[in-house]
């Protein structure tokens, strides 16, 4: 019995949101665009646009991807499939910038960034989203507004994230 209660503590302090991100205002703006409804042509292209709109109307930096990408048929037919996504920077989370937001999904996910890059390759942010290689066909990038502040800088102004320059090796023969 006395074994218990810790463990219920545990428990509670986990649910009660010790482990849940806090949600930031360009969460907020992002989660805030609606879907569109079933009678749409395009609903991945019409979702993008309209989050495209809400977070050039906040001064957020984001991108439009288009992208393609192989997968298997309820019966076993190999098809491919072209999906639009908006990949956009988060500056209120330092530690995990980059968040993905498409229209399938209910809410932006969290993508990869390695330590030594500033902006990851786009094509594997959308390869860890699919969870399969994909194509990317389009990117639109859509830089930040000069009039929203960084708010992962440090305190003499720069990045507290500086990218590393690596040497290109050379092939040993």
């Amino acid at each position: 019995m006395h074994k218990l209660s810790p463990l219920a503590i545990g428990i509670a302090i986990l649910l009660a949101g010790c482990a849940t991100p806090q949600k930031s205002h360009t969460w907020e703006t992002v989660r805030a665009v609606r879907h569109s409804g079933p009678a749409s042509k395009a609903p991945t292209l019409e979702y993008a646009k309209e989050l495209h709109k809400a977070l050039q109307d906040a001064r957020v930096e984001h991108k439009l991807v288009t992208f393609k990408f192989r997968y298997r048929s309820r019966l076993l037919l190999n098809r491919e499939g072209e999906e639009t996504a908006v990949i956009y920077r988060d500056s209120a989370t330092c530690a995990h910038p980059w968040w993905l937001m498409a229209e399938r999904l209910s809410a932006p996910i969290w993508l990869p960034t390695p330590a030594w890059l500033s902006t990851p390759p786009v094509a594997s942010q959308v390869a860890f989203y699919v969870r399969r290689p994909a194509t990317v066909v389009k990117v639109a990038d859509f830089p930040a507004k000069a009039a929203r502040k960084h708010s992962c800088a440090g305190k003499d102004g720069k990045s507290a994230v500086q990218p590393v320059s690596h040497a290109a090796k050379s092939k040993r023969k």
